[in-house]
């Protein structure tokens, strides 16, 4: 099964809010005008996206359009209403998730920017439209079911009704009949200058972390700096380790040049949901450095990971984190969580290894390599559940069945006590047409796990099907 996280409702930063629509209209966004060059459209939606206009003498630049040219559009309206004009001149991708990046195909007058893998991996994704369409609408179908069992007047019915209405909108703008992704054209792999006359933009690679195309925007004259998702908030926590394979040699650089005049950035913009003072990005600056010299120190003393853990405890009066209003135990969830992802630097990925030996060498001799490493976990290589089964579900979104099932096959090995491995084998037995026993993994599935819907919703379909 696969797992999608779906981050929290926070509360933005408050600033100088405007409305978004006509009165008579539920609005889509709330404006917040930063500074008077820079508008800030947060969409009132479950993913709390930050969409920034820059107002410059060479014209309107966009940052982030969107999921959709419907989204792209819907922005451009609420610009017109804000600006009373809608031309861009540019359309910026802060990184190369679709959530963020396919709006760009509402702006035909403009020239989309951004790092060369964001263009690489935004054409590369545009295969899977149809893929994600039909997930959307499974997610829309969820939530009308669901509503129709809640109390339309309670909150929980609100909530849902902004989720339904969210997912109409994506799944409206992927079934657009002329939608086509439309990646950048002009890219970069370091940094980029940008002259707007009266303002400057310089975009910086940051490295991978939410992305393998992660940039940051800092925008001199206006004191505003742009993060795109770098900082993902869940709850109310920013995690920021989210990838496999990280940069945060290059992090700790790009951040400590931007941080190292006190009085060069008031903003700090993030992809969702949130504005950050300039205090706020230091401290988390502060929290990786403590975090990945404290790894890269313990683990060249040979010291445990779980010692590790410990050992790179902070004090209450030296952690920055509670000032985003966490408690001791998401607190001690995210530090575990990247403690964790920055120790993987520093070893080899399992999962990694396993496909790229696919790749060459094929099943057999990726199997052969998996049970070597196994055989020798506690060195330098790493196990991890979610990476093995994001691995397989790319190998069955490709149509390579077989591939699919022999690595959820090595997860269950690994993971025999994990529900989730026994759903997803079950899944890539179903679509091989093993029917009787993709029904036997979903059953072992449950039973790890009663409250496993999709397993048992998957149960009842396939027995129909006998």
């Amino acid at each position: 099964m696969r797992r999608i996280i779906t981050p929290i409702l926070l509360t933005c930063f408050a600033l100088a809010t405007l409305p978004a629509a006509a009165e008579d209209e539920e609005p889509l966004f709330r404006v917040q005008r930063l500074t008077d060059k820079i508008l800030v459209l947060t969409e009132i939606t479950p993913w709390e996206s930050n969409h920034v206009v820059i107002d410059s003498a060479k014209g309107l630049v966009l940052v982030d359009p969107g999921h959709s040219a419907l989204m792209g559009r819907l922005i451009r309206d609420a610009v017109r209403r804000e600006l009373g004009r809608d031309h861009f001149a540019y359309v910026i991708d802060t990184h190369g998730h679709w959530g963020h990046a396919w709006g760009n195909a509402a702006f035909s007058e403009a020239v989309v920017i951004g790092h060369e893998q964001a263009a690489a991996s935004i054409e590369a994704d545009a295969a899977n439209l149809a893929q994600r369409a039909e997930f959307i609408r499974g997610q829309l179908a969820q939530v009308e079911a669901r509503l129709d069992e809640l109390d339309p007047a309670s909150e929980e019915a609100a909530e849902a009704r902004l989720q339904r209405d969210h997912f109409d909108r994506i799944a409206r703008g992927l079934d657009e009949t002329d939608f086509v992704v439309r990646p950048p054209s002009l890219t970069f792999s370091d940094r980029l200058q940008l002259d707007l006359g009266n303002l400057r933009l310089d975009l910086r690679f940051l490295g991978a972390g939410h992305s393998l195309s992660d940039i940051v925007i800092m925008i001199p004259e206006e004191k505003v700096l742009l993060l795109g998702c770098f900082f993902l908030a869940r709850g109310s926590l920013p995690y920021f380790g989210t990838r496999p394979q990280l940069d945060p040699d290059r992090w700790l650089e790009t951040f400590g040049d931007l941080l190292s005049d006190e009085t060069a950035i008031d903003y700090v913009v993030l992809g969702q949901h949130s504005i950050w003072s300039r205090e706020q990005l230091d401290a988390m600056r502060g929290y990786i450095a403590h975090l990945w010299s404290g790894v890269k120190t313990l683990e060249a003393e040979g010291v445990d990971f779980e010692t590790i853990l410990k050992r790179l405890e902070l004090p209450p009066e030296h952690d920055p984190l509670r000032q985003f209003g966490a408690t001791e135990e998401e607190l001690e969830q995210m530090r575990r969580f990247e403690t964790t992802a920055l120790w993987r630097q520093l070893k080899e990925s399992a999962a990694i290894e396993v496909a790229a030996a696919l790749d060459r060498d094929g099943t057999a001799a990726a199997v052969a390599l998996f049970h070597v490493m196994a055989s020798n976990q506690g060195t330098d290589v790493y196990f991890d559940e979610n990476e093995f089964n994001l691995l397989g579900y790319r190998l069955l979104g490709l149509g390579r069945i077989d591939d699919a099932i022999a690595v959820f096959q090595l997860n269950v090995e690994q993971f025999p006590e994990s529900w989730n491995v026994y759903d997803s084998l079950g899944e890539a037995h179903a679509a091989k047409g093993n029917t009787e026993r993709a029904i036997e993994l979903y059953k072992r599935s449950v039973e790890i796990n009663p409250q496993n819907t999709n397993g048992i919703n998957a149960i009842e379909r396939l027995e129909s099907q006998l």
